[in-house]
């Protein structure tokens, strides 16, 4: 009776095992999932954010259309800094290294406050 149970529960630690990998991996396709959408909701964010400010700057007698063009840009800094914190929460590594790298790369905003967006996230 004790082999049956001895059999029984190897049987059973190898299924686990098997199943704890499996998961492993879905996780991991999961996060680098999010990581790409992350990035690509950053890029998406940072281009509609350009053309709102280029719209602000632009001589425009309407003050309805300023005022919404105003409320249209706060919402793009914020869904600008909503993706900065998912970039934060998916990416395997974030330093200040790691942000200096990316702003080399172009893969940042060149605009100074994305970067100290980024910094600002980093923890000491």
């Amino acid at each position: 009776m004790e082999i049956i149970f001895t059999i029984i529960g190897t049987l059973i630690t190898f299924v686990s095992f098997g199943y704890a990998i499996y998961a492993n991996k879905k996780h991991s396709k999961l996060v680098n999932y999010n990581r790409e959408q992350a990035w690509e909701i950053y890029r998406q964010s940072t281009a509609v954010l350009a053309a709102y400010q280029k719209l602000e700057k632009m001589n425009i007698g309407d003050k309805e259309a300023v005022a919404l063009i105003a409320k249209a840009e706060a919402h793009a800094n914020e869904l600008t800094f909503n993706s900065i914190k998912m970039i934060k929460r998916f990416e395997k590594k974030y330093t200040k290294e790691t942000i200096k790298k990316w702003a080399e790369e172009g893969k940042l905003d060149s605009h100074e406050s994305h970067i100290k967006a980024f910094q600002n996230l980093v923890e000491t």
